[in-house]
């Protein structure tokens, strides 16, 4: 479609209405507690934008970048998105999706022409900007290329890629690159008061604990192999880590010890903070990981938490980011080209990786089979062959 249909169009089906969303936010009073009117709305708004008809326009914008697009699996799901920065097999995703402990089902990483790999190992992971680099045995991949220097602004279209024609989902650049303060994790329990070990009273509804299977009564021994004396000694520990890590709990359930993998979420307290939340979670789930950024630019596209860590592009489809984090109702947070260029190199050097270079291409590639054979945690089997292109 010629660029100037596709911006017609754009402008009179998505900027309009999309406009009142970011430059006009609706009054926090007699909101969703009153009515659903809003929750209405704003999925009118959803539909409007996930409409074939809207998103077809996009095609041809995600159209280089979805070979070098990414979905990360574990168990036939996605868990999150990625993009590929060597062709070697070096990909960069959001980390706390995907650096986690426990998981008996090995990560898969699928292409854009159906290719699935077995995810080797986690190569290097830049905590600050929560990002990871995931290897698979692979050569000759496309490689997604970072728009450097160039900076979108407010107001202008952006498109998420996926492995489909369409992308996964289109928005409006809101807010230019600015710092995210971390906010404090949470594990989501009441503990008792009494002397000795950390027993649970209750557990916070849909908190990290109760996601878990964290019961009342489970005394809590261990997080991470580091022992659990007190209560407060494990109100101090969880304190150390931040929103979006991956403990292991070791806890006593009656006469039962157990190992329950938690990932920790944002602390949230108060009446007036449980109703920003409530407001902010509607229309789907938010980020575990969603503060902390030194720099992320904001715009308005509608994600679920695990479409997060794949490149976003302008109309010319060149990169200007990565989704990193879904943070609210209509507010997903991207790190920005620049930065993303800068964490990458230092995530290349730490993996080991050389130059793009200096790799030899080759027609033949270590194309994996994934064998319908039960295959043990963390285990790994490849069958080489020639590649299809």
């Amino acid at each position: 479609m010629p660029r100037f249909r596709l911006n017609s169009l754009l402008s009179l089906a998505i900027v309009a209405p999309l406009a009142i969303a970011v430059f006009a936010p609706t009054p926090v009073s007699a909101q969703v507690f009153e009515s659903d009117g809003i929750a209405m709305r704003f999925m009118k708004r959803v539909h409007q934008r996930s409409s074939s008809e809207v998103l077809g326009a996009f095609h041809s914008v995600v159209q280089n970048v979805r070979s070098a697009t990414v979905e990360l699996k574990r168990d036939g799901k996605r868990v999150a998105m990625g993009g590929i920065v060597d062709s070697t097999g070096l990909i960069v995703t959001k980390g706390s999706l995907v650096n986690t402990f426990g998981s008996k089902t090995p990560l898969v990483a699928e292409l854009a022409n159906g290719d699935q790999y077995l995810v080797n190992e986690i190569a290097a992971v830049d905590k600050e900007n929560d990002l990871a680099l995931v290897r698979i045995e692979a050569r000759n991949l496309p490689v997604m290329e970072l728009a450097s220097g160039n900076k979108p602004g407010v107001g202008s279209l952006l498109a998420t890629a996926g492995l489909g024609e369409e992308p996964v989902a289109i928005g409006v650049y809101g807010l230019t690159p600015h710092a995210v303060e971390m906010k404090n994790a949470m594990l989501g329990v009441m503990l008792s008061r009494d002397p000795g070990p950390a027993r649970v009273d209750m557990v916070v509804e849909k908190s990290a604990a109760a996601t878990a299977g964290i019961l009342a009564q489970d005394v809590i021994l261990s997080i991470n192999d580091q022992l659990i004396d007190t209560g407060t000694h494990l109100i101090e520990l969880v304190r150390t880590y931040e929103p979006g890590d991956s403990l292991r709990v070791k806890l006593k359930r009656s006469e039962e010890e157990m190992n329950l993998n938690v990932i920790l979420g944002e602390w949230v307290a108060g009446p007036n903070q449980a109703r920003h939340e409530f407001q902010n979670h509607l229309g789907g789930e938010l980020s575990q990981r969603r503060s902390g950024f030194p720099s992320v630019f904001q715009h308005d596209s509608y994600l679920q938490p695990e479409q997060c860590g794949g490149p976003i592009v302008n109309l010319d489809g060149q990169v200007v980011g990565l989704n990193i984090a879904r943070a609210g109702r209509v507010a997903t947070f991207a790190i920005p080209a620049d930065d993303l260029s800068r964490s990458v190199t230092k995530m290349l050097s730490a993996a080991g990786a050389t130059s793009k270079g200096e790799y030899v291409q080759s027609r033949l590639s270590a194309k994996p089979v994934i064998s319908d054979e039960q295959l043990d945690p963390g285990e790994t089997r490849w069958i080489p062959r020639e590649t299809s292109n």
